[in-house]
């Protein structure tokens, strides 16, 4: 398999946390990718081979061993939990739709996110403060729903769990979003804990090459 790669997104770090746990890490080739400051705003010129594999130019994108190009994290990595062998992030039965319950939300949670750095790179004068005042609200509304369900983080490692993780490991890379703790006891406590998992550890966020 080959994945495009950027260190800086927390969509390709869910995918890499995902393959990590699942024991595929070794079956993947990293084709890492570089992107100009301008991306949130302006057409840039792509890494080789990206928007050809994958029009939408999305990172991450995988190529499968039969081929195929997944360009959506969530299509990865339920890609990736069909072909390990006897490892599963995504449970079975109703377990499976309290899961995806959960993880719409972090995912949500990321886009807002990306949405704000997106917003942020733009020259000053033409950001807008609406804008970020929306993605700033969505996070905190999300955050909080995640608090209210903390109980849901417990058990066995899911795709869920993942998610929330590098949802508050990206807050807190990007300092300027804000502590995700104050009034979260429950979540913050939990990520102390998830966070010093051998595969959050390795791939901690760092910025992407812009050349």
């Amino acid at each position: 398999m080959k994945l495009y790669w950027t260190p800086a997104s927390p969509f390709t770090r869910k995918v890499v946390v995902t393959a990590r746990e699942l024991g595929l890490w070794d079956r993947i080739e990293i084709a890492p990718t570089v992107w100009p400051l301008d991306w949130g705003y302006a057409t840039v010129q792509f890494t080789e081979g990206l928007a050809e594999a994958n029009p939408v130019a999305r990172i991450p994108t995988l190529i499968t061993d039969g081929g195929a190009a997944l360009g959506d994290s969530t299509l990865i990595c339920q890609h990736l939990n069909e072909i390990a062998a006897g490892e599963s992030v995504i449970p079975d039965g109703a377990a499976r739709w309290n899961m995806w319950s959960l993880y719409a939300v972090a995912d949500g949670l990321l886009e807002a996110q990306i949405a704000i750095r997106a917003e942020m790179l733009r020259p000053e004068a033409m950001r807008s403060e609406g804008f970020l005042d929306k993605q700033r609200d969505r996070i905190a509304r999300c955050f909080d729903h995640i608090e209210s369900c903390a109980e849901e983080l417990d058990g066995p490692l899911n795709l869920a769990q993942i998610t929330v993780g590098i949802a508050c490991g990206y807050q807190d890379w990007r300092d300027w979003l804000g502590d995700f703790r104050p009034g979260h006891g429950r979540l913050s406590r939990w990520y102390d804990a998830f966070s010093e998992r051998p595969a959050m550890l390795e791939t901690e966020p760092k910025e992407t090459p812009a050349t």
